[in-house]
């Protein structure tokens, strides 16, 4: 199953109605503006007004390092011509980074940059969505093997939208007056969440791609017990079968020495457990330790690490990071 075949399946799953004006930025060299031109086009028949902005590798090399050498930064003009959009695309055929030959004057003025481009493209937007391309460029950044990580991508990318968004709105409706949540893991483990007065929110194809999950806030101080990981792929290397430790919503032991040591180096609002996720996306068959494709997993869970702020938390910090797991129950009260 190849990506490009998929676009008008994808483009079902937008959110957009007909006269919406939608901005795609596109992260991709100029033999990449096929896929450009495809999702423009399936938009477009179903009568949704698509503009175009192209951020390749050859025009921050040459253009915007150019200006950066001139003391010119992202102009305010600029900034509010994308910022003026409601809705966004992000494709991704390959992440940002730094432009070749960079010199060290220009690094933070570049950071400055991308850092303004990008609250440009998803501050106070009604849709910010982020669909990435599987590349071998992206593969070598999740630590798998191209043809795993690209065809469990595909996968999930075919689901059939209408009964996704279907399944997203009857768990919400079974769940949004629960109070709390118990989850059990490694027959004796447990691990109580609050999530009184917090609002579900549900991923069906208007955030990020794949979709397929729904998603609550828990109360940031009020997170206790233990949980099993069966996996966790940090940097490469993965961890087998690990259990967190949570204390009044802090992660305060893992198992591992090594994630205990990377955990503990980061600063306390790091380390808040922030999210408790329901993967509902049938097509994701098999789990491959990459967790924005594993958390969509129909059947299984994910908490995360870090930043809720977005989603009806108060944790705002620039880190946000998932952990996929089954469990042997799960309670919600």
């Amino acid at each position: 199953m190849e990506f490009i075949s998929l676009i008008p399946n994808i483009c079902e799953g937008f959110p957009f109605e007909k006269g919406d004006f939608v901005l795609l930025n596109f992260w991709g060299d100029n033999e990449d503006l096929e896929i450009l031109d495809l999702i423009s086009e399936n938009l477009s028949k179903k009568g949704i007004i698509p503009f175009t902005h192209h951020c390749s590798k050859k025009h921050f090399e040459k253009v915007v390092l150019n200006l950066l050498n001139n003391d010119v930064g992202l102009p305010q003009k600029y900034a509010d011509y994308l910022s003026s959009f409601e809705s966004v695309i992000d494709i991704f055929m390959y992440k940002p980074s730094f432009p070749k030959d960079i010199s060290e004057n220009n690094i933070p003025k570049f950071k400055k940059y991308l850092l303004d481009l990008f609250n440009s493209l998803t501050n106070e937007k009604k849709y910010y969505i982020q669909l990435t391309v599987p590349t071998e460029e992206n593969a070598v950044g999740t630590g798998i093997e191209y043809d795993v990580y690209s065809d469990s991508l595909c996968n999930a990318l075919s689901v059939d939208f209408q009964d996704l968004k279907k399944s997203c709105k009857d768990k919400i409706d079974e769940l949004k007056n629960k109070n709390s949540i118990e989850i059990l893991t490694g027959k004796k483990h447990s691990l109580k969440l609050d999530i009184n007065n917090r609002q579900w929110y549900s991923d069906d194809g208007c955030g990020d791609f794949p979709p397929g999950e729904v998603y609550i806030a828990p109360i940031e101080n009020n997170s206790n017990g233990n949980l099993l990981i069966p996996l966790i792929n940090l940097n490469g290397q993965k961890y087998k079968d690990v259990l967190m430790t949570f204390e009044n919503g802090n992660l305060i032991k893992c198992s591992s020495e090594d994630l205990e040591k990377f955990f503990n180096s980061l600063p306390e609002n790091f380390r808040i457990l922030c999210e408790f996720g329901i993967g509902l996306n049938p097509k994701v068959k098999e789990l491959i330790g990459f967790a924005p494709i594993d958390e969509k997993a129909l059947g299984t869970y994910h908490i995360a690490l870090g930043m809720n702020n977005l989603f009806g938390g108060e944790n705002d910090c620039p880190f946000h990071m998932d952990f996929v797991f089954t469990c042997d129950n799960i309670i919600f009260n």
